[in-house]
């Protein structure tokens, strides 16, 4: 009956209605992956499950209900996925139509960085950094092309040019700043003070505080950001990507990974870096 539902759908009715329906396939298509790259951007795997799920259900259903019946089904239940993903996802596709809008436009200041610009802003990063591991003061530095708003939002809005200065003012102790995360995004200090979701791994380094299970959790969360962590006990500079810890950082290493956070290293070079930088469990 499945196939019959098949061929039926693209054979039976005028030209017109199967053109609309490849159309409406099509369609349907798409907003069904955006709605899956959104729910492992979000981390939202459930949603991704309930829609396969849904899907599984048309199909045995279709052995057992009418053509007609069955095609109302799955519209009903692909329409009320997509209604469902764009209410849980609305404010992630304005962000992202707004920054595409912002490069296609060249700025919402007319600012375009460029390499040399991205250069000077992790040199300031890894100068910060440097300074903070000295003086035994934690820091939690998250760069981000994109981060959920109920993270933004946490924090308090910054929106400056990257300096160590700021960096080092903004993680000075018992300021009302220094407890959260700095994420820095589009070169830019946007956000400060933010919370971040703790990982819930219970096989971790009995040194990692709440700064590293932090920046586990939030790239577990969010798998393309970076992490980079101060040890407030030790001065030991970590950096953090997908779950993935690097410790015992000096100068070099983490400005190379700081190069590939900014999008300054190809892919292959961010792959050999974190394969040449050894795990250190001590």
């Amino acid at each position: 009956m499945f196939v019959d539902f098949i061929k039926g759908f693209f054979t039976s009715g005028s030209a017109l209605d199967i053109v609309g329906r490849v159309g409406l396939l099509l369609v349907l298509t798409i907003v069904f992956y955006v709605l899956f790259v959104y729910a492992q951007k979000c981390n939202m795997r459930t949603l991704t499950v309930l829609a396969v799920c849904a899907v599984l259900v048309v199909f045995a259903l279709s052995f057992v209900l009418p053509a007609k019946i069955i095609g109302f089904v799955a519209l009903f239940i692909l329409a009320l996925i997509c209604i469902v993903g764009i209410t849980l996802f609305n404010q992630d596709f304005h962000r992202d139509l707004f920054r595409m809008s912002l490069k296609h436009g060249g700025g919402s200041d007319g600012e375009d960085y460029g390499r040399d610009d991205l250069n000077d802003s992790v040199a300031e990063i890894v100068k910060a950094c440097l300074r903070l591991s000295k003086t035994d003061t934690g820091a939690l530095i998250i760069v981000a092309d994109d981060l959920s708003d109920t993270i933004l939002d946490s924090g308090t809005k910054i929106n400056a040019e990257i300096s160590a200065e700021l960096l080092e003012t903004l993680f000075f102790p018992k300021t009302p700043l220094h407890d959260g995360a700095v994420v820095i995004t589009d070169n830019k200090v946007i956000s400060a003070g933010c919370y971040l979701p703790l990982t819930q791994a219970h096989n971790l380094p009995r040194e990692f505080g709440t700064r590293h299970r932090a920046a586990i959790g939030v790239s577990e969360a969010f798998p393309s950001v970076t992490a980079i962590v101060v040890s407030e006990e030790t001065g030991i500079i970590s950096a953090v990507r997908d779950g993935k810890v690097k410790r015992y950082l000096d100068a070099n290493q983490l400005k190379a990974i700081l190069e590939c956070a900014m999008r300054l290293s190809d892919k292959a070079a961010e792959i050999s870096i974190w394969g040449l930088i050894d795990d250190e469990e001590d």
